[in-house]
């Protein structure tokens, strides 16, 4: 059985890396951020390095400057790919969802090598278990940057929980900085207990690797502050105080925050079920057991997912529509899954295989996660089927800077709230021919995961059959 379980598993996530690398998909803001790289190096071709081509207001695109406002996270690879000749925008797409890829197959063999380490082998199959229901599925097949900023955020994780060379702790800083000029809180928080979970396992000094994240962080803040000051002529991007792309009053944000946790159309808990039930399950367990085990990891578990929470729901679009699900919230899930593994994965052994021990709670489990892992299956297929979801409104919602800030909150509401679920209109695709095989070989691999988790955790003589 667990030769064949590891075929599944393998199969499936070999043959997802196939469809992602055979069939790229140009998404988003690609264009955009191309357009921005060059325009970027036509400022300093003219020698105009502040505030190159801005205009303090925002134009139709909800755009200050032809550099754009996105973060150096997929500049840096374009304008890499230019100094090497890459031409035209379709080589540069090209390049861009090679490195989605990378950045899902790199997540999986760090997790790999992270948790043999740390003597959590067992866990690797509930990672691959999120990864192959995850929208990862989807969004590693784009140019979007998530499936690349989530492996950034899974190097630096992995980094600092194995330890890594020192130097290496900084150089995965850097990456994971360029990911979101918001992000550097929670990458200090994470960092630091990275190394703390690295020094009570193994008894390495840390102080270097400290020194060198530091450094990391600080060059991350300091080229994209650079940056900044070519495109803005600030080292903050003007758009922190914008009032049109942020959400007004405490209530609205705090709906926006529940909104980001388990909206029909955009939550967490709906989109990536598995990956938010099991960092959970690992803080509720933590706190259960706080005699027995640490309650440091999982504080600071809670502290920066709330904290990103309210800063998605402070966005005028916390999801970061359009697109399917929660797109911003998207890169966390992995390096939050992987850390909470590492810290309760003792604690989480007898809750899971008390869950997986009778094979009919094993088959629920199964049915549950494969349900909500079909959108994004079918979304790969048809990626055009989830566009009727915002056309539901009539006429559809109008970004803030051009329809008036209370009108978006409203329409956004509706869509959040009431419309027909995003999910099924995701649906459509899995009765393509594509989206039937996916569907068949990814159900296997799920299945595989899940009695290879069972064959770590449950002891023989405690397994039933059926």
């Amino acid at each position: 059985m667990k030769p064949a379980s590891i075929v599944a598993v393998a199969g499936a996530f070999i043959f997802l890396v196939a469809v992602w690398i055979t069939l790229p998909w140009t998404s988003g803001d690609t264009p955009f951020v191309l357009d921005g790289s060059n325009a970027f190096l036509t400022c300093l071709s003219q020698h105009d390095y502040s505030a190159c081509g801005y205009t303090g207001e925002l134009n139709y695109w909800g755009l200050m400057t032809p550099v754009g406002d996105w973060p150096l996270l997929q500049h840096v690879p374009d304008l890499i790919s230019i100094g090497l000749g890459a031409d035209g925008h379709a080589a540069r797409a090209r390049i861009l969802e090679l490195l989605s890829v990378a950045g899902v197959v790199a997540s999986v063999v760090l997790a790999w090598v992270v948790l043999s380490r740390a003597g959590q082998r067992a866990w690797f199959w509930a990672f691959m278990l999120v990864v192959l229901s995850s929208p990862l599925v989807w969004y590693a097949r784009t140019t979007a940057a998530e499936a690349l900023a989530t492996g950034l955020l899974v190097c630096f994780v992995a980094a600092t929980v194995l330890p890594a060379h020192p130097f290496v702790v900084g150089l995965a800083a850097v990456g994971a900085a360029w990911t979101k000029e918001t992000s550097y809180p929670f990458l200090a928080a994470l960092g630091v207990l990275g190394l703390v979970l690295a020094a009570r396992r193994t008894g390495i000094r840390i102080r270097p690797h400290l020194i060198w994240g530091t450094v990391g962080l600080a060059v991350g803040i300091l080229t994209a502050s650079l940056f900044n000051e070519v495109r803005y002529g600030k080292v903050i991007s003007p758009n922190f105080f914008e009032a049109k792309l942020h959400t007004p009053g405490i209530g609205r944000k705090l709906e926006y925050a529940a909104g980001v946790l388990v909206s029909p159309s955009g939550g967490m808990f709906v989109f990536w079920p598995a990956a938010s039930i099991l960092v959970l399950a690992a803080c509720v367990v933590a706190l259960r057991q706080r005699r027995d085990v640490s309650l440091l990891p999982a504080l600071v578990l809670v502290l920066v997912i709330l904290g990103l929470t309210l800063g998605f729901a402070s966005w005028w679009t916390p999801f970061g529509w359009s697109a399917i699900g929660p797109r911003l919230a998207l890169p966390w899930g992995l390096p939050l899954v992987l850390l909470a593994l590492l810290a309760y994965g003792d604690a989480l052994r007898p809750l899971v295989a008390r869950l997986l021990g009778s094979p009919w709670r094993l088959l629920v489990v199964l049915a549950v996660v494969l349900a909500f892992t079909l959108p994004n299956i079918g979304t790969s297929w048809r990626p055009n089927a989830t566009g009727a979801f915002f056309r539901q409104q009539n006429p559809p919602c109008d970004a803030p800077w051009r329809g008036g800030v209370e009108k978006w909150n409203r329409c956004q509401h509706q869509q959040m709230w009431f419309d027909r679920p995003m999910p099924l209109y995701g649906l459509h695709g899995v009765k393509s021919p594509g989206g039937a095989v996916t569907t068949a070989l990814v159900a296997l691999g799920l299945l595989g995961c899940l009695l290879l988790l069972r064959g770590e955790l449950v002891p023989a003589q405690q397994r039933r059959t059926t």
